[in-house]
């Protein structure tokens, strides 16, 4: 109603836009005036009110207040406006578990707005019996920088059909009680990993990434690519009205400022688009042992529709135009992360794309109750043939509004070699 009634006031105006007037803001704890700078409209803009809608948006997704109110005075062809806003800052630890075959745990310490500025601080600490993993970052309107050390105990196996295993920190599946084809080979090993990710965002739409990663692996024997793959990453991602992630100041009321919105109907359906390009590489130059060099490409398409429900399609691609067996494209890298599955396929080039769609059981002042049926495939081509690799299967999840980690379980089957997969997930992400 209140979009309705502002562009009706700005009507008249609309052969002579309006132009943005003062901008001003009432805080608890930040200052004023980097509420201000968050802001994407400001004083002497031509004002847009679908830009107007998304500014608001993006101070709502800062998800530190408890409060934000706005209010604008139109003035001939000045439009004012005045932004209320209750803020503070939480601190939490949050710890979760994941069962199967093996089991995996993992604590995760969440932080927002300490220094004042609508930041998120997080840290991160979980492992298995194959390894373990750890992580640092923080996250402003403008930067992120995350820093992580993993170690794993690698046992690559190599299946008929071109199968092989997932080796990772949090696999909770045993591929060797779930599948019973030949094993032709199997290899022991171990990898460690320290990563950096730094990402600058240009505008409301744009980032630039930069990722540069120390890699070595020690396999038996100096087995398969035994060795250092030091490798750097430059990226460009561009992203609109695809909604943020996990929201931990909710724990505390925190960042809930939209959520009377967001269980209401849209007054039409809207779109969103996400899409990234990356070029990684290494060798000489990177003090890596292999020259290694992959251009990968990934993009996403949204639509919400009026009652919600979210219809997503995802597209990804990768070359790998110098590698190791390490280095190889991977089947599981090309679809949507939505599946599970213990094995995958190798090769040096490849394609994916998945289709779901997220339909809201239940939405009320407490949670939301959604399932999410999905299809997934991929090819990758091994120098002989392209392999495929597809799934079918849905999730059931519940998030409560206070707690936002889903919980709830999820099924994938998949096409290829018949296996299936049933995870059940408390405190952590599908």
């Amino acid at each position: 109603m209140k979009r309705l009634f502002l562009f009706f006031l700005l009507c008249p105006f609309a052969a002579h836009a309006a132009t943005v007037g003062q901008v001003t803001t009432s805080t608890t704890r930040m200052h004023p005036a980097t509420l201000q700078k968050r802001f994407l409209l400001k004083p002497g803009d031509t004002f847009n009110p679908t830009l107007y809608e998304k500014a608001k948006e993006e101070l709502h997704k800062l998800r530190v207040f408890k409060k934000l109110d706005f209010s604008t005075h139109i003035d001939g062809k000045t439009v004012d406006i005045h932004i209320a806003a209750e803020d503070g800052y939480y601190f939490f630890p949050v710890g979760f578990a994941m069962g199967g075959s093996k089991s995996a745990a993992g604590l995760s310490v969440a932080a927002g707005n300490l220094f004042k500025q609508g930041e998120t601080t997080f840290l991160f600490a979980g492992g298995s019996r194959d390894g373990w993993t750890t992580q640092l970052g923080v996250s402003t309107p403008q930067h992120f920088a995350l820093v992580n050390y993993t170690r794993v105990d690698l046992d690559p196996r190599f299946y008929q059909n071109h199968w092989y295993n997932i080796p990772n920190v949090f696999s909770t599946s045993d591929d060797k009680k779930h599948h019973h084809d030949k094993i032709l080979r199997e290899v022991k090993g171990t990898q460690e990993q320290i990563g950096f990710v730094y990402k600058y965002r240009v505008s409301r739409t744009l980032r630039l990434a930069l990722r540069p990663q120390y890699n070595y692996i020690s396999y038996k024997n100096h087995a398969l690519d035994s060795g250092k793959h030091h490798q750097v990453a430059f990226g460009l991602e561009w992203e609109d009205d695809i909604r943020p992630g996990t929201n931990m100041g909710a724990l505390s009321g925190y960042g809930l400022t939209d959520k009377e919105q967001s269980l209401r109907d849209l007054p039409r359906p809207r779109s969103g688009y996400k899409g990234a390009v990356t070029y990684a590489s290494g060798g000489d130059w990177t003090g890596s042992d292999y020259h290694l060099s992959k251009l990968s490409l990934q993009g996403a398409w949204l639509l919400e529709l009026k009652t919600r429900h979210l219809l997503m399609f995802q597209l990804s691609a990768q070359e790998a135009f110098e590698y190791s067996f390490s280095e190889q494209i991977t089947s599981t890298d090309l679809l949507s992360d939505i599946g599970r599955y213990d094995r995958q396929r190798r090769g040096k080039r490849g394609a994916g794309g998945s289709l779901s769609f997220t339909y809201y059981v239940l939405r009320d002042q407490v949670g939301l109750l959604s399932f999410t049926p999905f299809y997934e495939l991929s090819y990758v081509d091994n120098g002989i043939r392209y392999l495929p690799h597809s799934g079918v299967g849905g999730t059931l999840s519940y998030k409560l509004w206070r707690f936002p980690l889903p919980f709830g379980i999820n099924y994938t089957q998949n096409l290829q070699d018949g296996s299936h997969q049933i995870g059940f997930v408390i405190g952590g992400a599908f």
